[in-house]
């Protein structure tokens, strides 16, 4: 019954950054003042985000979509997932990082974290992406089982 759980949670990921990821809603920037949150340092990649304040229980994991703008195509970022650092103001454990089949990047903690949280989570590659535009799609997950959230999302460019 889990593992039914985990592939529909897999399908529904997918087919959330198909939906969002097609050219009308690529052309078009949601809110024009966002401020930078993704950022390139080398091989390291940093999200800063606020979790949803839709989870009275919290949050316990993160999944992280990143498409290649320039091949209209997903990608799966080649990280050394043990370095995973999470910094906020409160105290966070990661309890596991995983890359599942279809590309998608989780990040489960060892207690749910509260809702309205700002993170930056940072990801050290393995080697650089290709140059070029990408764009990020991040949702979190209730500790309740109830379905995922939107956090954000963005575009940000390896050079």
């Amino acid at each position: 019954m889990k593992e039914t759980l985990n592939q529909l949670q897999i399908v529904f990921t997918v087919a959330i950054a198909t939906f969002l990821f097609t050219p009308s809603t690529i052309a078009q920037p949601y809110p024009p003042s966002k401020p930078p949150l993704a950022a390139v340092n080398g091989q390291s990649y940093s999200f800063t985000m606020t979790l949803p304040k839709r989870s009275r229980n919290g949050y316990t994991k993160l999944s992280f979509s990143l498409m290649n703008l320039d091949r209209q195509s997903v990608v799966p970022l080649p990280l050394n997932l043990k370095n995973t650092i999470v910094k906020t103001n409160r105290r966070v454990a990661v309890k596991n990082t995983s890359i599942d089949e279809a590309g998608t990047l989780w990040v489960e903690f060892n207690s749910s974290v509260p809702e309205n949280t700002p993170l930056t989570i940072t990801f050290k590659a393995k080697e650089p992406l290709l140059a070029g535009r990408y764009r990020y799609l991040i949702a979190a997950y209730p500790a309740s089982g109830a379905s995922a959230e939107f956090v954000n999302d963005g575009t940000f460019t390896a050079r």
